[in-house]
């Protein structure tokens, strides 16, 4: 069953978090030239300002999740708890990602409006929503083999 929506918006996630591993996060001006806040953490820096955490984890756990997810076509139960997981998993790195560019650019004495946001800072936050109606088609496709058991 792999024309169903969900599968579509599983794949359409794991492309948006598979982007987040090429692109940056952030940018920040600074007087010996620019840092960037990427996957890996930030570029070489003079402060020594450290990210929170290596997003390449969560990320990563993320995509594999969402991977396994679309392979699990037959388990719809599993299919949906996985989906769940994903979806706090992507909701802690989305708060993460906030958090540590603010707590940065605090560090760093840079003003919020000098930051540049690069894409892969809301590439997560367009995987939230295919998250919940990933769900939601699971849902659907539960709800309706439920019912035509019943009709047997």
């Amino acid at each position: 069953m792999w024309q169903r929506a969900q599968t579509i918006y599983l794949a359409l996630i794991v492309i948006c978090l598979s982007l987040t591993l090429v692109f940056p996060f952030a940018s920040y001006p600074t007087e010996a030239g620019e840092l960037t806040l990427s996957i890996g953490g930030l570029t070489e820096n003079a402060k020594e300002v450290t990210s929170l955490f290596p997003y390449y984890i969560l990320i990563a756990l993320t995509l594999a999740l969402a991977l396994f997810s679309i392979t699990q076509f037959k388990d719809r139960k599993r299919q949906l708890a996985l989906g769940k997981i994903n979806y706090i998993l992507i909701i802690a790195t989305v708060a993460l990602l906030f958090w540590d560019t603010s707590s940065i650019a605090t560090a760093l004495n840079v003003a919020e409006e000098d930051i540049s946001y690069g894409i892969s800072m809301f590439l997560p936050v367009v995987a939230l929503p295919l998250t919940f109606l990933a769900n939601r088609g699971i849902k659907s496709d539960e709800k309706l083999i439920k019912s035509v058991d019943r009709l047997r």
